[in-house]
């Protein structure tokens, strides 16, 4: 067989497997979709991603789709961040940081236990356990030093339990949650006209290269979030992000964490999912603490306080508060906004300072089935 042959037969294997991966992630997507787990457009994926990347079909994203992706995130949470937002965190005050900080401290007292007991390597534990900001915290780990395919594994396993319970305390509460159907429906329903939404993709892309040109940390996220933002609430910009946008950015996502997924991580990732898995639930349990304070104290409704306490990502939240009537969304938003920054600029000195007290990834005798060469 020629080489022109042999690389005709291997193109038409890979586009196989990319179709393949295609179709398993569009039906798992919408199973999940129909059993109502929020982040379903972006979980099926990731799922499917996992497999991929275990049974060694060698796929990759190209290198701006992911960011890209990363820069539709940005402007969709940007659709439920008004100047309103604001209003609220100056109108609430201490009571509303005291929440925040709560909430960030318990996640991290969490992480550093699973770190120092060894049940996770060096400081990937700190960054799983962050209460939000998912996939950037994801992404960033990867910068200094965690695996980042464990912390994909704490964070998004958070999402789950999170979505779960959420949906759970807005049925105990008796209020409508038809709204479960997750990232078909967006935060809010943002569609618009052709100049709309071109002047959105545009700022996407535009936001997109400034982040990554000037090395912004977490910057594809970011910036097209603030800027976004800021072109929405001084009346610039309409944010459009129609069905066809905002799934396979979604989709895109899921594959870009899933696919770096190997054999030796996921048997890691079992072993540990037991400690993981109790140390999400009191994490969840300590935010409805924080939320039954912040009822008592007057604050906002016991469903607004759960929502806004819930440690889980702020899109999947956005999204679950935003189409369950009755919500106080500019509270949820706010404080989930507030605590997103946070947990994004504070995140790397925190799991740096508490990195001095947690065994290092580095030493085989702690875990031996992950080599640095795998981790990397």
């Amino acid at each position: 067989m020629s080489d022109a042959m042999r690389g005709a037969e291997a193109m038409r294997r890979l586009l196989l497997r990319w179709v393949l991966l295609l179709g398993g992630s569009m039906a798992l997507a919408e199973l999940l979709r129909r059993i109502g787990l929020p982040a379903s457009a972006m979980l099926g994926p990731m799922i499917c991603g996992i497999v991929a990347g275990v049974t060694g079909q060698g796929l990759r994203l190209p290198g701006p789709v992911f960011p890209l992706a990363l820069g539709v995130v940005g402007c969709l949470i940007a659709t439920s961040l008004p100047l309103s937002v604001l209003a609220s965190i100056l109108d609430k005050g201490p009571v509303f940081f005291a929440g925040v900080v709560s909430i960030v401290l318990v996640s991290a007292a969490a992480g550093f236990v699973l770190a120092r007991t060894g049940v996770l390597p060096g400081t990937t534990a700190l960054w799983g356990s962050s209460p939000g900001a998912a996939t950037p915290m994801t992404i960033m780990s990867a910068s200094y030093g965690a695996d980042m395919r464990l912390v994909a594994f704490m964070q998004y396993l958070r999402v789950i339990f999170v979505s779960g319970s959420a949906a759970a305390v807005t049925r105990f509460f008796a209020v409508a949650s038809a709204g479960q159907d997750a990232l078909v429906r967006s935060v809010p329903r943002a569609e618009g006209g052709a100049g709309a939404i071109g002047g959105t993709l545009l700022t996407i892309v535009v936001s997109t290269v400034l982040a990554q040109k000037f090395r912004i940390p977490a910057g594809v996220l970011m910036v097209p979030l603030v800027v976004g933002a800021t072109l929405q609430d001084t009346g610039l910009l309409t944010i459009a992000l129609p069905e066809w946008v905002r799934v396979p950015a979604y989709t895109a996502l899921g594959w870009g964490i899933g696919l770096r997924f190997t054999p030796q991580i996921v048997r890691h990732a079992l072993r540990a999912s037991p400690w993981v898995i109790l140390s999400t639930l009191l994490v969840i349990g300590a935010s409805g603490v924080v939320a039954w304070l912040l009822v008592l104290c007057g604050e906002t409704d016991p469903l607004s306080a759960w929502l806004s306490c819930s440690p889980g990502g702020e899109d999947t939240i956005a999204i679950i508060a935003s189409t369950t009537p009755g919500v106080d969304m500019s509270f949820v938003m706010a404080m989930q906004t507030v605590r997103f920054v946070l947990v994004l600029f504070t995140g790397p000195g925190l799991a740096r300072w508490l990195s001095r007290w947690i065994p290092s990834a580095d030493d085989p005798s702690i875990h031996p089935s992950l080599s640095k060469a795998d981790a990397s």
